[in-house]
Order: structure tokens, then sequence, then C-alpha cells
């Protein structure tokens, strides 16, 4: 079973075309902290500028962080579905930014429509009224 935790915050979307401040949007809106930002956006740019798979020590070596470091990063933004763990390499999950997402949304989907589901047992077995 595979365990994802996804968090959302609604932020303002920016209004600039900034590189580093989309990539800092979109993380933040995924619950990333402020003072992790920088971090987490340096290792999502170098995951998404290698166009197929990097490995962490390769991360580690161009961002200058200890691979220990790097590695609980990563694990966090695999644990939030954006990126893949392949072999010994990383990749964005879907190829782009936007595919990525979108099957982030669809994660986020099932989760709910799984919800229901034991929400209704829940209710029948309790003896809730149904609406």
């Amino acid at each position: 079973m595979t365990i994802k935790t996804i968090t959302i915050v609604q932020r303002e979307r920016p209004y600039s075309d900034d590189l580093n401040e989309n990539i800092a949007w979109l993380l933040e809106s995924l619950g990333i902290s402020r003072a992790m930002l920088q971090k987490y956006s340096r290792i999502l740019t170098e995951i998404a500028k290698s166009g197929g798979k990097i490995s962490a020590t390769e991360i580690a070596e161009i961002i200058g962080d200890p691979r220990t470091s790097i590695t609980y990063h990563i694990g966090k933004l695999a644990e939030m579905g954006i990126i893949l763990r392949e072999g010994r390499g990383y990749r964005l999950r879907a190829g782009t930014f936007l595919r990525s997402i979108e099957e982030m949304e669809r994660d986020v989907i099932r989760m709910f429509e799984d919800m229901k589901k034991v929400a209704q047992i829940l209710d029948e077995q309790l003896g809730l009224p149904r609406r």
C-alpha cells in the first residue's frame, strides 16, 4: 500500500511569471513551510530540469547539501505525490508539473470516494438518517 500525504493550503496565486516565485507558491500550496521553501524549490527544480531522472547524490552535489538531507526532502516530495522514485533516481510524477498536479487531483478524488463509502457504512451501522 502506498501512503500519500497531500496537504492543500489555499494561497493567493502569484501574478508573476517568475519561475522561483511560482515553484515556491506551488510548494507552499502543498504544505511546505516558508522556512523550507528555498530548499524544496531547489530540489524540485533540479528534478524537473533533469528531464528524466536524477539521483539524490547528483542533486546533493548540485545544491551543495548533504545527501542525507536531500534524501529526506525528496522523500517528502514523493510522499506528496509530485515526484516518483525510479530505481536510484527521481523524476516528476508525470513528466510535467501540470500532468503531475492533475494526477494528484485524481488521487484526492479517489481518496474522498473511499472516505464517502466508509462514511455511508458508518451511517448505516449507527442508524443515522439519510438525507
